[in-house]
């Protein structure tokens, strides 16, 4: 089947699926894993070139970071810096040393407890906002606090990665350090030095035409998130950054607006190919961890959150409803266990 006929295929049942989560009044990012899991190796088989969807749905991705980025102008961040910063921080230390000796009472050693420890700790911010979009929230108190420690999440999930995947060549943590210290400090500088001299020249140029604002705004964001990507740094970051500089720009609601319907194609494939990765075959001899780590995910993560809001005297409504976007696991989670398990460091228990 050729890769035309597949996605088209796969819209076509993800439309479908849709169609029922909407009489059954269900958020339709459910539907479309759900598709996954329909088209993928475990029912039908239909998807046979997932590396193509997974080109498309890092599109997706990279367009919802970046127009996150845009709403996310600098008076947001200092608004909800603070507070994202040491709940982000505080969830990601008090899930590690839990998870770590959950994990460890079930049997796993030390390394294998490890990685799960910090794969149990990161959630899905690409799934939340999502979330926060379909219901109208990215704007509210709560949705501004999720959406920042998120991030941090993030940050902390991307130099994870980036430091697992340097001791398999050997390189010491002080020397993958000050590779990201003089990126980071570079980047900055140059990004600096763009809003300072060149945005406001742009902004004037680029007004006169739509398809001119359309295209700038496309080729800033990919561009810059293929920047950080060659610099070892992560699509995602790279795209949230571009946007959160284009922030400044006059006309930044009417290029969000522009590339939502964009953003909400790509981002179908990414769910669907979420959900046909879904390992449903593995499970049987891993059931009874997968449970209590479930459990814990559950209910163990959104109560942390909730302390920590609890403690920088936020109400109980935006600490419960803060929590709960932490109830879930993120793709950043299954990558690291992932790499461990090239590198030999998990076995196949883990991963299941």
């Amino acid at each position: 089947m050729d890769i035309f006929t597949e996605i088209s295929l796969v819209i076509v049942i993800a439309t479908i699926v849709s169609v029922l989560m909407r009489v059954l009044k269900q958020p339709m990012l459910i539907g479309y894993i759900l598709t996954g899991v329909i088209v993928g190796p475990a029912v039908f088989g239909v998807m046979q070139s997932p590396e193509s969807l997974e080109v498309f749905s890092q599109f997706g991705i990279a367009l919802l970071l970046f127009i996150v980025g845009l709403n996310l102008s600098p008076k947001v961040i200092r608004e909800v810096g603070k507070v994202a910063t040491i709940t982000g921080l505080g969830q990601v230390v008090f899930t590690s040393i839990i998870g770590y000796l959950i994990s460890s009472i079930l049997g796993f050693d030390k390394v294998e407890s490890f990685y799960i420890a910090v794969a149990l700790t990161f959630s899905s911010t690409i799934i939340i906002l999502k979330l926060l979009s379909d219901k109208g929230d990215l704007d509210s108190l709560y949705g501004k606090v999720s959406i920042g420690f998120l991030l941090v999440q993030d940050i902390l999930a991307t130099l994870f990665l980036v430091v697992v995947s340097a001791s398999a060549l050997g390189d010491t943590f002080g020397s993958i350090a000050i590779q990201l210290i003089w990126k980071s400090f570079l980047l900055g500088l140059l990004l600096f030095l763009f809003i300072k001299f060149i945005l406001p020249r742009l902004s004037v140029y680029f007004a006169t035409s739509q398809e001119f604002l359309f295209l700038f705004s496309i080729g800033w964001g990919f561009g810059l998130a293929s920047v950080f990507h060659a610099l070892g740094l992560s699509i995602e970051i790279g795209a949230l950054v571009a946007g959160v500089t284009l922030s400044l720009f006059p006309y930044h609601y009417e290029i969000s607006s522009k590339m939502k319907p964009l953003r909400d194609f790509f981002l179908i494939l990414f769910f669907v190919l979420l959900g046909a990765e879904l390992g449903v075959d593995n499970l049987s001899g891993a059931i009874i961890p997968a449970l209590i780590f479930s459990a814990f995910v559950l209910i163990g993560n959104p109560l942390i959150v909730m302390t920590l809001m609890g403690i920088l005297r936020f109400n109980k409504k935006t600490g419960f409803l803060s929590g709960l976007t932490v109830a879930q696991i993120s793709e950043f989670s299954l990558i690291l266990v992932a790499l461990g398990y090239k590198l030999g460091h998990v076995d196949e228990k883990v991963i299941s």
